[in-house]
């Protein structure tokens, strides 16, 4: 009496290449669900950026004339942070770099650049700057503003 033998299972590297492959698409669908949450996190970080740097940039129209910043910045480029504002006595308040959005602060993330003045916007009594913002890990938000007579 001779028994059969069934053949229905499976060979170990059968079961080896269905855990790979098992693991492959679990891991895809991990790492692209990890992609798509910092995307969302750092959209809402950049709409929250933009509000701080339309305050920062309104701040400094509002608050400076053309002939403060042209005298105070003397023909140069200007660049000023929440570090060395204080110590530039710039004609705006250092109060830029404490706005607050969602409860976080911006003052070490914004750097304001006051551009060397052109011919042109000498002539048109025009100060150009631009504030830069960190607002996710290595992006970064730069809006231009004008101050003008």
């Amino acid at each position: 009496m001779k028994r059969q033998l069934s053949h229905r299972g499976f060979t170990v590297l059968e079961a080896i290449a269905s855990i790979f492959i098992i693991t492959l698409a679990l891991t895809t669908g991990i790492m692209i669900t990890i992609n798509v949450r910092n995307q969302t996190i750092a959209t809402n970080e950049r709409i929250l950026a933009v509000e701080v740097g339309s305050r920062i940039r309104d701040d400094i129209v509002n608050n400076t004339t053309y002939t403060e910043l042209e005298n105070w910045m003397n023909d140069q480029e200007v660049i000023v942070n929440s570090i060395n504002c204080s110590s530039l006595a710039t004609p705006f308040s250092c109060d830029v770099f404490t706005y607050i959005s969602n409860g976080k602060t911006y003052d070490t993330n914004v750097v304001i650049t006051f551009l060397v003045p052109s011919t042109e916007s000498t002539l048109y009594q025009v100060v150009h700057f631009e504030i830069t913002i960190e607002y996710y890990s290595n992006r970064y938000l730069t809006m231009d503003g004008i101050v003008y007579e």
